[in-house]
């Protein structure tokens, strides 16, 4: 976000927030942003922890841990500076402090755009069913696959998984024939 911060247009730390585990275990959360780019009457905003070392579960609950002193009626995403006040969390700066450090560090720098690819990117390597990860972007159609960084690693990554879908398949077909046979 750049410019003011609005409560009837951004998320506060007031903003409902929600979090949970699914029964197969997977850690959730959201919170309701007031209005987005392609939801102006607004929309819960939603993740899972991937248990990955740059998971949005961690990161999200790493920020309100750290920041834990933000007003209420603060921008959700707001940040207590050096001097004890409060500052807004802008995509510039964002984006700029990223790309310091990953210049430090000798690697490419990005745009803000790049995050969203970045992610979809991610639950893809992470073997996402791609239909999942366009309903999880509010995609209405397959142009996000346009978006795709990395295919060397997640095209391989998905025939690999159908390849022993396809063994797991024809295993389970095969004890099903021999329970057959042995009970007939």
């Amino acid at each position: 976000m750049d410019g003011s911060f609005d409560p009837l247009v951004h998320a506060s730390c007031s903003s409902p927030r929600s979090s949970g585990t699914t029964t197969s275990g997977i850690a959730y959360s959201l919170f309701w942003a007031p209005l987005t780019k392609t939801r102006p009457a607004g929309e819960e905003i939603h993740w899972i922890d991937s248990s990955c070392p740059c998971s949005a579960e961690w990161a999200f609950n790493n920020h309100l841990k750290i920041n834990c002193h933000i007003p209420l009626d603060n921008h959700i995403f707001s940040f207590e500076t050096e001097t004890g006040g409060f500052e807004l969390m802008c995509r510039h700066w964002f984006i700029d402090r990223c790309n310091e450090v990953w210049s430090v560090a000798n690697l490419p720098t990005l745009s803000s755009h790049s995050f969203q690819i970045g992610g979809t990117t991610h639950l893809l390597l992470l073997g996402v069913d791609p239909f999942i990860v366009m309903a999880q972007g509010w995609w209405r159609s397959t142009a996000f696959l346009e978006y795709w960084c990395l295919c060397e690693e997640i095209i391989p990554t998905f025939i690999g998984f159908s390849l022993q879908s396809q063994s797991s398949l024809l295993s389970m077909m095969g004890l099903f024939k021999q329970h057959l046979l042995t009970t007939l």
